[in-house]
């Protein structure tokens, strides 16, 4: 059967008491602390990770920033190359039909000089051819037959130095 004893009741509820208290010391109070320090530890891997959260948008739209700012300058540079391009070709095409205008006109000369030269030098065998025929002419008798060989003479040495 069962009997109930007051100091059985007494001791059991000291030895709880006892229990409780050494547990609330070493277990409960420990893991009470390991629990806060944890959670404290998980609020501040929180708040790090909204930092970095926050700093990676701020990297995120620098980025997209620098990116537009890099397209912009692509576009600008690549502009100012074609206006120098376009600046150098009309420089270059101007230069050369300078040159060109200017080896026309020397080439003109050069014609002009050279046909001058050769008027003068046909002149000059001009002269010169009549100058003998003259003197042949003076030189023979004039006489019908002589005129005729004169003139003869005179149109074969005359074809001989053209050919």
């Amino acid at each position: 059967m069962l009997n109930l004893n007051i100091w059985n009741v007494a001791f059991t509820v000291i030895n709880l008491l006892v229990l409780y208290l050494f547990m609330k010391r070493f277990l409960i109070g420990p893991v009470r602390r390991i629990l806060d320090e944890r959670k404290q530890m998980i609020e501040h891997d929180l708040d790090e990770a909204k930092n970095r959260e926050t700093e990676a948008r701020q990297m995120k739209e620098q980025y997209q920033a620098s990116i537009g700012n890099a397209d912009e300058e692509a576009s600008k540079i690549i502009e100012e190359a074609r206006n120098r391009a376009a600046a150098e070709y009309e420089k270059v095409l101007a230069q050369a039909r300078a040159d060109a205008a200017r080896k026309l006109e020397e080439a003109d000369r050069t014609i002009a000089l050279e046909r001058e030269k050769a008027m003068n030098d046909l002149k000059a065998g001009v002269a010169g051819l009549a100058m003998t025929a003259a003197a042949k002419l003076i030189s023979e008798q004039s006489a019908p037959d002589g005129d005729r060989n004169l003139y003869n003479r005179f149109l074969a040495e005359s074809g001989e130095g053209n050919d």
